[in-house]
């Protein structure tokens, strides 16, 4: 998730804002941080925000595709 953010070149300060904007609820930034670190699980809905926020796919996020598809088509577990 980390590299995709700075890749996005997206603060932890922006990325929770998205998710407030886009998925309506809070993901603090130091719950951000943690999962970053791979210190706390994530939640299904949790990853979908993310992958809506870092205009990313879902399944890269959760390990299940290595390449991340191009982010300007749409993909699953991001309409």
């Amino acid at each position: 998730m980390r590299e995709l953010r700075l890749r996005r070149a997206l603060t932890l300060a922006d990325l929770h804002e998205r998710i407030r904007q886009e998925s309506g609820f809070e993901i603090s930034q130091p719950t951000l941080t943690r999962i970053e670190k791979e210190k706390r699980s994530v939640y299904d809905f949790e990853v979908v925000a993310l992958a809506r926020a870092l205009r990313a796919d879902a399944r890269w996020l959760l390990g299940m595709i290595d390449e991340l598809p191009d982010s300007s088509e749409p993909s699953p577990g991001h309409p």
